[in-house]
């Protein structure tokens, strides 16, 4: 079968992101914080404020999902929302002090992990995997109802 090297390929990543699941739960231990909210307050860390739909948008997931991650950490004092001068009814996403801090604890955490990557692949084949990985998301947004 013709497609058969790209399905294995799927499968590995498929596996591949349930171990990274994993492991960003046992990282994510005693924050009182999960994978998705982890991943929101690393887009907020990194890109300032945003709203809900443009976060979604970035992270190719729906619009409700993210409000629902967004609304648990408002009440959990990691992120809060902000007048959105672009858009009444659209709220601006900004991570809060606590949230921004609680980030940097998981990212130093995550870093020692990432340095032990770093010195057992070889850093050709991380930017070989890397460039094949965007082709790929490029051809999969093609079949994508939203197009992202």
């Amino acid at each position: 079968m013709a497609s058969e090297p790209v399905y294995t390929l799927i499968m590995q990543i498929r596996r591949l992101f349930q171990r990274l699941k994993a492991v960003s739960e046992e990282i994510l231990q005693g924050t009182g914080i999960n994978p998705s909210q982890r991943a929101i307050l690393e887009f907020l860390y990194q890109q300032q404020s945003h709203s809900v739909p443009q976060i979604a948008e970035y992270l190719s997931v729906t619009r409700q999902h993210v409000q629902v991650i967004v609304n648990d950490l408002v009440e959990l004092e990691l992120a809060r929302c902000l007048e959105n001068p672009a858009h009444k009814r659209s709220l601006l996403v900004e991570a809060t002090p606590e949230g921004i801090a609680m980030f940097e604890s998981i990212q130093q955490k995550e870093a020692e992990i990432l340095r032990q990557f770093q010195q057992q692949l070889p850093e050709k084949d991380i930017r070989s995997a890397l460039k094949l990985l965007e082709s790929l998301d490029k051809l999969l947004s093609k079949f994508s109802e939203k197009n992202p």
